[in-house]
């Protein structure tokens, strides 16, 4: 006898098994895969079907019967409203072993790789480590935060905990000015965002507020500066840019280097102190700029910088060079480089450092450079989002035999 098909609305009691990338706990029903969003894993629930598809389905929690052992109090009042974070509800050991899960579950389930290794991961402090984020602003109901989860609808946040406090309290001074921020944008749309960034220099904004001062913001990082602006890509986690470069660039050296995706330089600076020679490739202008006067700044002559899209590059460079690389770093965003990986695998670099802010498509372009004679090495995860389900991941390669 068949039981009945469960249908929005339905109660059920299940036990979680494990989080999913995204941050949902996974449990089972009669086969069927539940997605809690709140949940911890190993835990009895009471929940509620909120979706129904036919290979999945999504509830909420009705009550907790038996909590995980990993379950805690969330730090933030505004937890499970705000969408900035999903994981407060754990405690950060199991935070932590979730998001090797996410790695190798990625690897395993969508680039079809069996790792056994080891996979490290990183970190620091949990809280008040972010140095910048985007604010978001509703002029019509005067609030002043983050978007609320899967919604475009703002969260109004009088302080966050993730933030460093530099940047907390300059949300402050955001909330103080958003009538003139509104005056200084489209009026005719109720809604803004403002890029706010901290560097050893201060706090900068962009669009630009008098309370904040207009000019580049700085960090040293392993002896280097680096010069960036509110709304350039910086990675968001300055408490461990030095174990980012490490896991990336290590005791790498040889003649040639190649980092894609470049940014403002975070690679190509400390690798042009092991290589003879370091090529900077960045499609975004205002980033590229600041890759040159960071290279300048640094006093170093063994660099170049170029502005291009990267498969545009490679394409010519592949053309006319005949240099063989011994390393290519690439950074690509969160859609991975699935764009530039023929250029890659034509131009032949005895080794490959990818680093990857979302393991689902780095798994996906994993799976095409492993297919093309790139075997994994070493698999290092770091964590720069404490309370989030992502995650940053670099993956050393070397050309097979």
């Amino acid at each position: 006898m068949n039981s009945t098909p469960l249908r929005v609305g339905d109660v059920i009691e299940i036990t979680t098994e494990r989080l999913a990338y995204g941050g949902d706990a996974i449990a089972r029903h009669e086969g069927l895969a539940i997605f809690v969003p709140f949940a911890a894993p190993n835990e009895r629930l009471r929940v509620r079907i909120t979706e129904r598809k036919k290979n999945f389905a999504r509830a909420v929690i009705d009550s907790i019967l038996e909590p995980s052992n990993s379950r805690r109090e969330p730090p933030c009042q505004y937890f499970g409203s705000c969408g900035g974070c999903q994981l407060q509800h754990l405690t950060y050991p199991a935070q932590l072993e979730a998001k090797v899960g996410f790695v190798r579950d990625a690897l395993e389930r969508i680039g079809g790789l069996k790792w056994n290794g080891q996979i490290q991961i990183r970190h620091a402090d949990e809280f008040r480590y972010r140095g910048r984020a985007q604010i978001k602003i509703d002029h019509l109901n005067g609030r002043v935060g983050f978007n609320r989860a899967a919604t475009v609808e703002v969260c109004d946040i009088k302080n966050c905990p993730i933030l460093v406090p530099e940047l907390d309290e300059a949300l402050q001074t955001v909330r103080l000015n958003a009538g003139d921020l509104h005056k200084k944008r489209d009026q005719s749309s109720p809604r803004s965002q403002i890029e706010i960034a901290a560097g050893e220099s201060g706090v900068a904004v962009e669009p630009a507020l008098q309370e904040f001062a207009n000019s580049p913001l700085q960090r040293t990082v392993l002896g280097s500066v680096y010069r960036f602006g509110a709304a350039t890509f910086f990675q968001a986690n300055p408490g461990l840019l030095e174990e980012l470069i490490e896991a990336a660039v290590g005791i790498e050296s040889g003649n040639l280097a190649i980092d894609l995706y470049a940014g403002v330089g975070l690679f190509s600076i400390q690798l042009a102190r092991r290589f003879n020679r370091v090529i900077g490739v960045e499609a975004d202008k205002t980033s590229a700029e600041f890759g040159r006067e960071n290279v300048t700044a640094n006093g170093l002559t063994n660099i170049e910088f170029h502005q291009s899209a990267v498969d545009s590059w490679l394409k010519r460079a592949n053309k006319t060079s005949r240099t063989r690389t011994d390393l290519m770093v690439l950074d690509p965003p969160r859609g991975g480089a699935s764009e530039a990986l023929s250029g890659i695998i034509e131009s032949e670099p005895s080794r490959i450092t990818y680093v990857s802010c979302d393991p689902t498509t780095l798994a996906r372009d994993l799976r095409v450079l492993n297919g093309s004679g790139y075997d994994i090495a070493e698999v290092t995860a770091v964590d720069l989002f404490p309370q989030t389900y992502h995650i940053e991941t670099i993956v050393k390669l070397a050309r097979a035999g």
